[in-house]
């Protein structure tokens, strides 16, 4: 569950963040260094973390909680509430937007480089 759930999140949370700085370049004065720099903050981050929980959908949850306890899931159709188009897609598209060179591979290495903790000597040095 938490692999399918986690990864889910971790990619829509990208999406938000990505956006969140296309948005930010787009309608200021402002670079994305100066933007990671001077303005992105806990609070922001924890905005864009409620946006990317929000965005995990019911289908993803029941899917996982049947593999789970099949017993404790109802059978739906879920057709049609799905995104068409995938999220990896959507990141690429505004990171370009934004300027960046990027393809869908560096999404996903992105996301996947999330999925180790960090030790105490990598925390203290960030």
């Amino acid at each position: 569950m938490d692999q399918q759930v986690i990864s889910n999140f971790k990619t829509l949370y990208t999406k938000h963040l990505f956006r969140g700085c296309f948005e930010v370049t787009e309608n200021t004065n402002l670079t994305l260094r100066e933007y990671w720099k001077d303005h992105f903050n806990i609070v922001v981050c924890i905005r864009m973390i409620d946006q990317a929980w929000l965005s995990v959908t019911t289908r993803t949850l029941t899917s996982a909680w049947k593999k789970l306890w099949p017993e404790s899931v109802a059978e739906r159709t879920f057709e049609g509430s799905e995104p068409e188009v995938p999220v990896e897609e959507e990141i690429v598209s505004l990171g370009k937007s934004m300027g960046l060179v990027m393809v869908e591979r560096d999404v996903n290495e992105l996301i996947e480089e999330h999925s180790q903790e960090l030790t105490t000597e990598e925390l203290q040095e960030l």
